[in-house]
This record gives C-alpha cells, structure tokens and sequence, in this order.
C-alpha cells in the first residue's frame, strides 16, 4: 500500500510499536512444508512444460485445454501467495523469492500459450466452436485479451530469458532501496523527554509540541536523504533504464506505454485525466490553505510549514488502536458494504483463523502490507510492523479489501483467467475501505474537534489518492521521459524536476522547497515501476463509489456485491458500465469527486473555532 510523505514517516520510519503478541498466518492451507511446497513446485513446473495444445483442436479438446490451463494458475497461484509470505517473512529469503519468480514464469507460459492456442481462431471460427461448445465463451475475453497483445509478445524462450533476467535485476534494486533506507541514520533531537531518535521516533516528534524540536526532526530527515541522494538516483535512474530496455523488446515505445498497455490504459486517456484533475488543482489547494490556516492559529504563528501539520489540535488526543479495538472498528466501519462483506472481514481479523500475520517489531521482515490468496485457500492479510495509529488501522481496511475481494471471488468461482484484473480497479475496491473507516470514526466522534480532526483524515485520504496520484502520475513519467532525453541524469535533475511538478498541484513545495526530494519516498517508483498512476483511477473510482454509498445505501451494496462476485472477464468500461448502469468517463468521475471534496472541505471549514 502507498501512503501519503507525512503519514509514511509517521508510519514507516518508526511509530512506537504496539506491545503486543504477535500473529502469524497459518501457511499450512497451501502447503503442509516448504519441502512439500518444493517438491510440488517442480511437479508444477514439469506440468506445464508438458502443458500443449491438443490435436486436434476440436471445440471439445479445446475447452478441456482450457480447463487444464485453469487447474496449472491455480497452482502457481498457491505457490506465488504462500513464497510471497515466506520471503515477506525474511528480507534476505533470496531462495523463496527465486521461487517465487519461478512460479510466476510458470504462470505466465501457461497464459502465453493459451493466447497463442486462441488465436488460432479468428472471429468466425471462435463462434463456431462456442456454438458447438458453449462452455468456451467463458473464456472469449481471453481470447480477446490474446489478440490485443499479438504485437507485444516474445517466442517463450525469449520472454523466459527476458522475465529472469530483468526480475532479477529489479528484485537487487528494489533491495539495494530498502536495505538503504534501513541503514539511513537520521540523529538524535533534544526534547523535553530526553533525545529521541528520528527514525525511530518519528510519532513522538511529529506530535511534540515544541515547534523547534518538529522543524528540527523534520530537517535532519531531509538532510539524511539530501546526503544519500545521489545513491537514491543512481537505483532510480536503474530501475528506469531496466523497464525501458524490458518494453522496447517487447516492441513497445518506452515503458510507460508497457505499463499502460499490460495495465488496459490508454496513454492519451492518462493525460487527459490528469490534465483534467491539475485543472481543479485550486480544489486541494483551498483544503490546505484551511488546514494551513487553521494550524497557524492553533500554534499561533503566521509561517505554518508542512512539519506543522502532524501536530494534534489542541483538545484531541489520537486514539490507540489496539487489536480489540482494530476488530471491532473496521468492520463496523464497513457496514454500507453489507452482512456478508462484515462477516468476511470479522473472520480474517479474528486471530483464531491464522489468516493474520503481525509483529510488534520489524526483525527481518519486509517493511510492507499486503494481502496474500489463492483459489482453495481462504485470504490472509500480512503487516510488514504493527503501530496503533488510526493510519495503520486503514492500512489494515485497504489490504483487509484486497483480501476479501480475492476471497469473494474465489468463493464464486471465479477462473484463475480472471481473478486478476486492471490493478487500479483492485485498487480502488480497497482505498474505499480506507473512506468508509474515515467516515465512521468522523460520525461517532465525541466532540467537534474531534470530528474535525477524523474528517481532515479523509480529506487527506481522498486529496491524496486523486490530486498526489495525478501528480505522481505525471512526475514519473517525466522521469522516464528525461532519462531517456539524456536531461536526468543526477539527483538535482530530479529534485528540480520534482518541484516543478508538484508546485503545480499543492501549496507546500513552494513553502519548503526540501520537498523536492520528495521523489526519494515514492518507493512504488522503486519497487513496482510505473504503478502509482493506477491511483489515480483507484481515487477517482473509488470516492464515486463512496458517495453512492453514503446516497443510497442499498442500491449501492446490490452494485457492490455484483462487482466482488463477477471478476475482471471483460474489459474495464464494461464492467463499471455493468456497475453504474451506464458510461462513466474519468472527466465526469473527476467532476462529481470534486464536488464531494468541496462539501466536505466546506463541512471542515464550519468544524473549525471561529
């Protein structure tokens, strides 16, 4: 999951764990012991080496072809899920991350086939066959999909040595990343209670009331980064030449242009969405120029800077959520989604269902949040570090959706072909969680200054994953774009690249202009490149759906239900034309979603002391 900067300090770089025992998935559903889950894996992988096309391909022969493929993805689908627990459970796991890989290239040889196998068929012919079968229109978006993808795909043998090489070399960047974050030593901070570290005690700084202990922390962070940014560009500016080599052998222009094709976006689309949302950019502006302001008089100072603006008002106490107070909160929160979605996410908390892994202290294990499923195996959700925040309490709503949703659908019986679709509808199942936690705690809030301080943690919410996710969208394409040009080629290109973007979008660049190394944090950029424009559409979708849900709550979880059952069987516009009972483009979802972010920045502004 991605988090705004402030709440990623907060969140990432040290809040005080929760002592607390730990939790941990119960791994044997997928594989009695790594000796099993090996010993099968190579049975898997010499399954799908014999795995061929059937002659001859009769209508017949074919759909149980197909359902052949089907049983192969379910299996890599099991070995992916539980090797991704294990190497999330070890850092330095390289051999269950190898594994990991090796089941993927299991997978994806499967699929190529099967798309080299269905275009075979032109359109006369695949009519025929469902005619004479018709069990085979199940998979006529595979096919569709298969045809798309014609221009873009490599012999088997050279997709094989394409996939293993640039894996490899992403995996020991994105490692060289983490390992050097971890490393970083950011200093000490002379406070009231003593020195505290601001890494480890990135909560307690932010919170202090003393504003020359908040600057100070504040800038050590930024100066620890500045110092380390050259290591930081020369991983970047890697991972950029790596994925732009990857897609022009795959016949693609650059890699933004791959990423978009393999995610079902339109690159003019892209544009025209993010222009659309940079053109309500007064939108976001006027929110923190509130939050700004309002900050100003609770400190009592007329240059608020962002480091201001951790600070809790005066009269709010940020809540603890311990792991009681976690399952009770989170599905309570969730009930516009419906019973059976609440009892769903009741049973994946519950700690007698092995189906959550935490710890109190981050050891080895990865510094990520992420859920884990597999057909036949019930969803589990995994907390790379367990804080109280009321930000890691929504970290728990949106990977907690990811898992639910995967589990819904494999309880519908959705194909292995199609529980996997465009990642930002994925997304924005889960970030609506994440408002829906919001609102709740806004609601039954004791107190105005309360309310306040939940609804401006939405606000955060929802600004961040629309206007921050145009503005990402737009800077990491640049960087590809200027890579490529020869015009970045250190980290001050980067720097000077980033300000110029974001000063387009919000105030606080041009207050704290240290912000240009916002790029260092972006660790999706690092990790899984050319994936933070999915939160775009994520943020647009899923605000949309939030204010379906708040207008007409039963129709709305009648939708919502419909949507967690289908899977992704055929292209995104149908499906949310099937979900919204007609077409929905991105410029009419950013319209209604500013409209929302209006009344509740107006809904704030009346919250605040006069």
């Amino acid at each position: 999951m991605r988090t705004p900067r402030l709440a990623a300090v907060l969140l990432l770089l040290g809040a005080t764990p929760l002592g607390a025992t730990d939790y941990h998935i119960d791994p044997t559903p997928y594989f009695a012991t790594p000796a099993q889950e090996a010993s099968d894996l190579a049975a898997l992988q010499a399954d799908v080496a014999a795995f061929a096309p059937p002659a001859p391909l009769t209508p017949a022969n074919l759909l149980g072809y197909l359902r052949h493929a089907e049983a192969l993805l379910a299996r890599s689908q099991r070995h992916a899920a539980y090797l991704h627990l294990r190497a999330a459970l070890d850092i330095d796991d390289h051999a269950a991350s190898d594994a990991r890989s090796s089941a993927g290239s299991a997978s994806d040889a499967v699929v190529d086939q099967v798309r080299a196998t269905l275009r075979r068929f032109d359109d006369a012919g695949f009519r025929a066959a469902v005619k004479a079968e018709p069990g085979l229109a199940r998979y006529a978006y595979v096919r569709e999909r298969a045809i798309r993808n014609q221009a873009h795909a490599l012999p088997r043998e050279g997709q094989d040595v394409l996939d293993a090489l640039s894996d490899t070399a992403g995996e020991a960047l994105w490692t060289t990343y983490q390992k050097t974050r971890r490393a970083t030593r950011y200093g000490l901070v002379h406070t009231a209670h003593g020195d505290l570290d601001v890494a480890k005690d990135a909560v307690r700084l932010a919170a202090d009331p003393d504003r020359n202990v908040r600057r100070q922390a504040w800038r050590q962070r930024e100066a620890a980064d500045d110092g380390l940014a050259e290591t930081y560009a020369a991983i970047l500016i890697g991972v950029v030449r790596l994925n732009d080599r990857e897609a022009t052998l795959q016949h693609f222009a650059d890699a933004p242009e791959a990423a978009y094709v393999s995610r079902q976006f339109d690159k003019n689309d892209v544009h025209a969405t993010v222009a659309a949302v940079e053109a309500q950019a007064d939108v976001l502006k006027d929110y923190q120029r509130l939050r700004a302001a309002q900050a100003g008089k609770a400190l009592g100072v007329d240059d608020v800077h962002s480091w201001d603006m951790t600070v809790p008002p005066p009269g709010v106490t940020p809540p603890t959520f311990d792991l009681a107070r976690l399952r009770d909160t989170i599905p309570a929160a969730l009930a516009p989604l419906g019973d059976d979605y609440v009892r769903h996410f009741r049973d994946l908390l519950d700690p007698s269902t092995h189906r959550t892994d935490l710890a109190a202290a981050q050891g080895h294990r990865v510094n990520d949040s992420f859920s884990i499923a597999a057909p036949g195996v019930p969803a589990g959700l995994f907390l790379g570090t367990w804080t109280p925040t009321v930000h890691a309490a929504s970290v728990v709503a949106h990977e907690g959706g990811h898992a639910i949703h995967s589990q819904l659908m494999n309880e519908h019986g959705v194909s292995p072909f199609y529980n996997h679709g465009p990642s930002w509808m994925h997304e924005g199942i889960a970030i609506l969680n994440e408002m829906l936690f919001y609102e709740y705690l806004y609601r039954h809030a004791p107190d105005a200054a309360t309310k306040a301080w939940y609804l401006q943690a939405q606000l955060d919410e929802m600004t961040f994953e629309i206007f921050t996710s145009a503005e990402e969208a737009r800077l990491e394409e640049a960087i590809y774009d200027g890579v490529r040009a020869g015009t970045i080629r250190s980290a001050g290109d980067l720097d000077t690249l980033t300000l110029a973007t974001t000063s387009r979008f919000e105030i606080w660049p041009g207050i704290d202009p240290e912000l240009a190394h916002a790029w260092i944090g972006k660790r999706l950029m690092y990790e899984d490149p050319l994936y933070l424009v999915n939160y775009l559409y994520a943020g647009l979708l899923a605000t949309r759906m939030f204010d379906m849900a708040m207008n007409d709550p039963a129709d709305f979880r009648r939708r919502y239900a419909a949507l967690m059952a289908e899977g992704f069987d055929a292209p995104p516009a149908t499906l949310l034309r099937t979900f919204f009972g007609r077409d929905v483009p991105p410029a009419e979802l950013v319209r209604a979603d500013m409209a929302l972010l209006r009344r509740k920045t107006d809904a704030l502004r009346r919250l605040y002391p006069r």
